[in-house]
């Protein structure tokens, strides 16, 4: 089902109209992550600042605390140890100095003996590492962050030796309030629902802001701060739900020494929807925007579609399933042109058109094949017309062979008897001369016959052609020698022998003579040259006779064609000479051409395979 949805057209339009949104959707998230990132930064900053103020106030809360021990330590009161006299003393600073939440004397055995606050019972504070520092230092020294065991508050205790003759004869000490920490919060104007934490070292809570009393020496429970506080060692950000439940952008940064070796640290804690309000509102606007631009894209990209693509397509498959039905004159329709649309439209009125005259040409191709089949049919029943033909022309010549055979001879025997008029002498000669050139006849249409249904063997020997051509023309010389004709013999040295039948190149060699001599006028020359001719023997037979025209060439070799000449009509002979020679040069594996014109003379020309290639 989905793969049919996503087959329509329009369908993979508005998918690319939707990928080509992709880029800008992640373009419009990574910039809200910026945002993001910049308000992290911007909130980091803002710890920062406020870890700074603490630290300027810190340091000047310090400073003065130092001073102020340093000018009590040379009081007489507190040299000679005189506990109401130093209680009065240090309750008197404590109502002046609202920044201290006690002051008072340790002695050497880590007891508290006179303090600014009154004392239920011994207070024991030599574990304190101030107190420690001071009697070890015999200087001033600042302890840890503590929640105080008189007074029960967050404070900054500070120790200073109280000397006489260089000895350490008590401990001064001022416990600096931390109530302080909870001005911070309305001074730096922290957004709504923030949190203000200050934590020592232990994760312990010295301020936080709101509910100051609920927190004030338990641990910090946002126990993500304190994992991120103690992997990066220093300054840094995390995101994360608050015991509230609210999820925070929580920011921190230390104060009061080195970010490795800080005793506390500030910590920031707004609610993510305060903190990322702006980049969010920024993000949703983006977001409508970007809806609302590929909205647009889309219903663009739907009716454009539609107009210039959707509408041509299903003109083109239209047409196509037209086609494929057998419509072969259908086009289009479109107009063609340089876009692809148009330049398909013109591609299918193309094809369209070549299947059209591929189907013409099919249909003649047919025609003509029922057209060859009743040829061939037609060719078989001449071809079997001229098999009983050429068997009746056979069975005939052979009958008629034999009498004209006896009629020949007794012509013979008669003209040999002296005793035979000169009329009937004459009438005799005439029956033989008749009787002779009917006994061609028949010889030749034997000899085609057999040749045209393959029966005709050939008795094939080494035959020498520098021998047997001037035996044959001495055989031919008394009938060339009527005409007063010259026959001239031209045989290139050293010819090769050829495998051939004796009797039928002699045949061969006296049909072109005699047909030479034929039509070769009184006094004429011929010419009988042989050649090696890569790997042939070409034989040649030339005359200065009549000529033949084009038209006659074309059909010299042609059953019973004779020249139309005036003057070769009183010539004798069948019409078959030229045919049996070509045969029997065919048979022989050769060839046989001729050149003529018309008053110039002809030339027959045959070849012979000699003997090393006929081997």
């Amino acid at each position: 089902m989905a793969r049919l949805f996503f087959s329509g057209l329009r369908v993979r339009l508005l998918v690319l109209v939707l990928l080509a949104v992709i880029p800008a959707l992640g373009l419009t998230l990574y910039t809200n992550l910026e945002e993001r990132e910049l308000r992290k930064a911007q909130v980091q900053e803002y710890a920062l600042r406020l870890s700074r103020i603490v630290s300027a106030d810190h340091e000047r809360l310090i400073e003065d605390a130092r001073k102020l021990l340093a000018t009590l330590a040379r009081l007489p009161v507190l040299r000679e140890v005189q506990r109401a006299a130093c209680g009065a003393l240090f309750a008197d600073l404590l109502t002046r100095h609202s920044s201290y939440a006690n002051l008072g004397v340790i002695g050497l055995d880590g007891n508290i003996f006179c303090s600014g606050l009154p004392m239920t019972s011994q207070v024991y504070v030599g574990d304190r590492a101030y107190f420690r520092r001071a009697r070890e230092t015999r200087e001033f020294a600042i302890g840890d962050y503590q929640i105080g065991r008189i007074t029960g508050k967050a404070t900054l205790n500070f120790g200073h030796p109280v000397l006489d003759r260089g000895h350490v004869q008590a401990v001064l000490f001022a416990a600096l309030d931390l109530a302080w920490l909870n001005e911070l919060a309305p001074r730096v104007g922290l957004p709504t629902g923030s949190m203000l934490t200050v934590i020592d070292r232990n994760g312990t809570i010295l301020s936080r802001f709101p509910d100051q009393a609920k927190w004030i020496g338990k641990s910090m429970p946002e126990s993500l701060v304190l994992n991120a506080i103690a992997g990066q060692q220093g300054n840094g950000t995390t995101e994360g739900r608050s015991e509230d439940g609210i999820p925070r952008l929580f920011s921190f940064a230390p104060f009061g020494e080195t970010a490795q070796s800080a005793n506390a640290y500030v910590i920031i804690g707004i609610p993510t929807a305060v903190a990322f309000a702006g980049a969010n509102r920024i993000l949703v606007r983006n977001l409508v925007a970007l809806a609302l631009v590929a909205g647009l894209a889309l219903a663009a990209a739907w009716a454009g579609g539609n107009l210039f693509i959707v509408r041509q397509i299903q003109a083109l498959v239209g047409a196509t399933k037209r086609v494929a039905g057998g419509e072969l004159g259908v086009r289009s329709g479109l107009p063609h042109g340089q876009g692809e649309l148009s330049q398909l439209a013109g591609a299918f009125d193309q094809m369209a058109e070549s299947l059209e005259r591929a189907h013409e040409r099919r249909l003649l191709e047919e025609d003509l094949r029922r057209k060859n089949y009743q040829l061939e049919q037609q060719n078989l029943a001449i071809q079997e017309a001229n098999r009983l033909k050429t068997e009746f022309v056979s069975m005939v010549s052979h009958e008629l062979r034999t009498p004209l055979t006896s009629i020949q001879g007794y012509a013979e025997l008669l003209l040999e008897d002296e005793q035979v008029a000169e009329e009937q002498r004459e009438s005799l000669i005439l029956v033989k001369k008749n009787a002779d050139r009917l006994l061609t006849l028949i010889n030749d249409l034997l000899d085609l016959s057999r040749m045209e249904a393959g029966r005709l063997d050939l008795h094939r020997t080494r035959l020498d052609l520098a021998r047997l051509i001037p035996e044959v023309a001495g055989s031919l010389r008394p009938l060339l020698e009527a005409k007063r004709q010259r026959l001239r013999l031209d045989l290139g040295e050293s010819l090769p022998a050829v495998w051939a039948d004796a009797n039928r190149i002699t045949q061969i060699l006296t049909n072109l003579i005699a047909n030479a001599h034929k039509y070769t006028l009184v006094d004429g020359s011929i010419t009988v040259a042989a050649r090696r001719n890569d790997g042939f023997v070409r034989v040649e037979v030339s005359d200065n006779g009549i000529g033949l025209s084009p038209e006659e060439q074309a059909q010299l070799f042609t059953k019973f064609f004779r020249a139309q000449d005036r003057s070769t009509q009183a010539v004798g002979g069948t019409g078959l000479g030229l045919v049996i020679t070509r045969l029997l040069v065919e048979l022989h594996g050769g060839q046989i051409t001729v050149s003529s014109a018309p008053g110039q003379g002809s030339t027959f020309s045959f070849s012979l395979p000699a003997l090393e290639v006929a081997a």
